[in-house]
């Protein structure tokens, strides 16, 4: 196995099985830049390959950072809806692209089942985008159209609060995802209405990122053709 990666035991909180759980390294993350939709791009090994675990007894998936986070109802959904048509299957040790993907859509079809928040739903599906980037794949379009339909849900249906998804971070995802699938005037609505709002005083530097994008659309919009 890679010396980036190492292995961890933890118990699934649906079937109750140790599983094994590879993580990356601290010390071995290199981030090379950003996308302006906040994707990460890295150097050597990439974390995002490896944040979902997947249970291969019972077919649990979660993202790393909800690991324990379900109960009962959640539970019993999983089980009649994931468990019941699982195929033992593991997801541990090293990963390619496809792979991870797998294992995100696995994750996917986990919230589903639990009817998680949207912004939980964004979370995955965004990643799946990147991941497809990462391939030069079409299906990029089809899960940034996924996330966008997920943060805009986010936006109305639930209350932003210390330690998730930021309003002003949701209002930016909908106007760069609208931006980047060609949706132009309802990004800038986006764009606008962050760069105007009071939550722009609570994340300067995402908001210059999106008054930069704002004046760049705009530009392009009154620039007479040759």
């Amino acid at each position: 196995m890679d010396n980036a990666l190492y292995e961890k035991k933890v118990t699934c909180p649906v079937c109750k099985n140790e599983i094994s759980v590879t993580k990356v390294k601290i010390k071995s993350i290199r981030i090379v830049s950003r996308d302006t939709d906040l994707c990460v791009n890295y150097e050597g090994v990439n974390p995002l390959l490896y944040e979902p675990i997947v249970c291969e007894s019972c077919g649990y998936a979660t993202l790393s950072d909800k690991f324990g986070e379900i109960n009962a109802r959640e539970i019993m959904n999983v089980r009649t809806q994931i468990t019941s048509r699982w195929i033992k299957h593991s997801y541990a040790g090293e990963r390619d692209i496809d792979k991870a993907i797998e294992a995100y859509k696995i994750t996917l079809l986990n919230y589903q089942a639990r009817d998680m928040n949207p912004s939980d739903i964004a979370k995955v599906c965004i990643r799946i985008a990147w991941l497809y980037r990462l391939k030069k794949d079409e299906k990029e379009k089809h899960f940034l159209q996924c996330a966008l339909d997920a943060y805009n849900d986010t936006y109305y249906r639930e209350t932003f609060s210390s330690g998730k998804l930021d309003e002003a971070t949701c209002m930016y995802m909908i106007a760069e995802l609208n931006r980047r699938l060609g949706n132009n005037s309802e990004s800038i609505k986006w764009f606008s209405r962050l760069i105007s709002s009071p939550e722009a005083k609570k994340n300067k530097a995402l908001v210059e990122q999106a008054r930069d994008i704002f004046m760049s659309m705009k530009e392009k919009m009154i620039k007479p053709e040759a």
